[in-house]
């Protein structure tokens, strides 16, 4: 159970993107840019709810970072926003009040990121299936240090563009933003979130089967 609940955590973080990235600042307040959040807030957040959140004045960032504080602390996004706005908008008295360390939300980012390499045959194998590219290849991209969560998520920006992978890891090395380089391509969301759900989906049911 705690083995398929891991599973599920990971690749919900994979969908949601790692807005606590592993080059975030340490400090509790010290929250990422809002293009490191880019679009991923309609992942975690009924859209009604995040433009009506919007309307009151709030960025898709506050409502984000409150989405996964609301998450940790099973209360209701706006309950928290409210209490931010209240408390000098400090996201570390925030997040003491409700019994969240901001750093553990970072971490799960992390464990992510241990799963994806503890099934990394498995991962890989997919993403060469999904991608067209050997082994080799995919090889080559992790000894340029690009991380494995990135050949999923642009193996799956690359299917939904119509691009070869290479051409994605490219603009990535330019120091383009997975943003960035979704605007640039000229693609949805949508379309790159149904490209990686089934990639994962399909990585999700081999893993399944090795249980």
């Amino acid at each position: 159970m705690k083995k398929r609940l891991l599973t599920v955590l990971a690749f919900c973080f994979l969908l949601i993107g790692s807005a606590f990235s592993v080059n975030a600042e340490t400090q509790p307040d010290k929250i990422p840019n809002q293009e490191d959040i880019g679009e991923h807030t309609h992942s975690i957040i009924d859209e009604s709810l995040l433009k009506s959140l919007q309307e009151k004045g709030y960025t898709k960032k506050e409502i984000y970072i409150a989405s996964h504080i609301a998450k940790f602390s099973n209360q209701k996004v706006e309950e928290i926003l409210a209490f931010y706005k209240k408390n000098d908008s400090s996201w570390e008295k925030t997040a003491q009040h409700y019994g969240v360390d901001l750093n553990k939300i970072k971490k799960n980012h992390h464990h992510m990121d241990k799963f994806l390499e503890k099934n990394k045959d498995i991962v890989l194998k997919n993403v060469s299936e999904f991608s067209g590219k050997t082994a080799q290849e995919l090889q080559g991209y992790l000894d340029k240090e690009i991380p494995l969560r990135f050949l999923v998520s642009g193996s799956a920006m690359a299917k939904a563009a119509n691009k070869d992978l290479d051409e994605i890891i490219k603009m990535k090395e330019q120091g383009k933003s997975f943003h960035e380089i979704k605007k640039e391509l000229n693609i949805e969301k949508e379309q790159i979130h149904t490209e990686m759900r089934k990639l994962v989906d399909k990585i999700q049911e081999d893993i399944k089967k090795g249980e």
